[in-house]
């Protein structure tokens, strides 16, 4: 977003920029902040506007219609020890603090959403279909690394790279399970952290309501494990299946996926019972 630039004219004009502290200026403000703001009164160079909260306007903190009063500033706690100028009130606009470290101390927003327990990059699901403050819907979308600074420091880009240099990408769970690392266990084996799995093919019979047909998936992959991958099953320990024993009648009739449906069989991925909900992520 823009920087927004205010300007004023003083009775008294200035013939130079303030060269100490405290100088006050008051103005109506003729339009509102939607980032960040400065300050140039009477045709003098811009200087930026610090809340009192020693952080840049963020947006709203300054409202069209409202009454201005600013202070300049010149030390080393703001711009580098520049210039700059501090808002002090505007009605109708939000005020900025500093942190709360004391009980009666004022607690910004951002403190608050901290006090969820929520860290970039966490995830969660909400039965309200709209995107709260702090969060982003989780739907692969590219970000920009500035604005969410914060949440690219924390998954990098492990879910894509956007551009490879101003922006990343979001994970994508719309429509999907999420199912937790292995790391090694050894359950969902040689899993890469943060990657995507197909599901696993159901073959049935299409043979008009009538179960007349035997239908069943198979791989060209022979070798155990490679067929495992192929058809979307995991390993699994036969020590829990010791009564369980493998048949079947050598198939001499194929089709290509997904299946020749009417008299014949069809397939599908399985998945079990669910409700959907809005996937979010903290940034």
């Amino acid at each position: 977003m823009m920087t927004t630039l205010f300007t004023a004219k003083n009775s008294l004009p200035f013939a130079l920029l303030p060269t100490t502290d405290g100088i006050v200026q008051h103005f109506r403000a003729s339009s509102t902040n939607t980032a960040d703001a400065s300050y140039a009164p009477d045709g003098l160079a811009a200087a930026p506007i610090y809340g009192l909260g020693g952080q840049p306007l963020q947006g709203n903190e300054i409202v069209a219609g409202g009454n201005v009063t600013l202070v300049s500033y010149l030390g080393p706690l703001l711009n580098n020890g520049a210039l700059c100028w501090i808002l002090l009130s505007c009605e109708g606009g939000a005020q900025q603090v500093a942190n709360a470290t004391h009980s009666q101390h004022a607690v910004t927003l951002g403190q608050l959403i901290g006090f969820s327990g929520f860290a970039p990059g966490d995830i969660k699901y909400s039965a309200v279909n709209a995107v709260p403050v702090g969060w982003l819907k989780a739907d692969g979308a590219v970000v920009s690394r500035a604005e969410y600074a914060a949440l690219f420091a924390a998954i990098g880009i492990t879910y894509g790279a956007g551009d490879g240099a101003t922006t990343f990408g979001l994970p994508d769970l719309r429509g999907e399970f999420i199912r937790g690392f292995d790391d090694g266990r050894g359950i969902d084996q040689g899993r890469v952290f943060g990657s995507r799995q197909k599901g696993s093919l159901y073959p049935y019979d299409t043979t008009e309501g009538i179960a007349n047909g035997v239908w069943s998936a198979s791989t060209s992959q022979n070798a155990g494990p490679a067929s495992q991958v192929a058809m979307g099953v995991d390993a699994y320990s036969t020590a829990e299946y010791a009564t369980i024993s493998l048949g079947g009648v050598d198939a001499r009739v194929n089709y290509s996926l997904p299946g020749l449906f009417g008299d014949r069989g069809y397939s599908g991925v399985t998945r079990p019972r669910n409700v959907a909900m809005l996937a979010l992520i903290k940034y």
